[in-house]
């Protein structure tokens, strides 16, 4: 599951800051990879990847 929060704050007559929150993966649920398809590997048809774990990144921009 995602989410996503954004807010815009006025600063002066033509100018704003938004602000924005991004999670993904906000459960921190396991996400594998594909298992492994080429038939002469020893890990063929096993995952030996995953994918991040829990991400989040602010932003903050200024609009003149």
């Amino acid at each position: 599951m995602d989410i996503a929060l954004s807010r815009s704050f006025p600063v002066a007559e033509n100018r704003k800051i938004d602000f924005r929150w991004e999670a993904f993966n906000v459960l921190n649920h396991s996400r594998f990879g594909n298992p492994n398809a080429t038939m002469n590997s020893p890990t063929f048809g096993q995952i030996t990847s995953a994918r991040d774990a829990r991400i989040m990144q602010f932003a903050l921009k200024y609009i003149f």
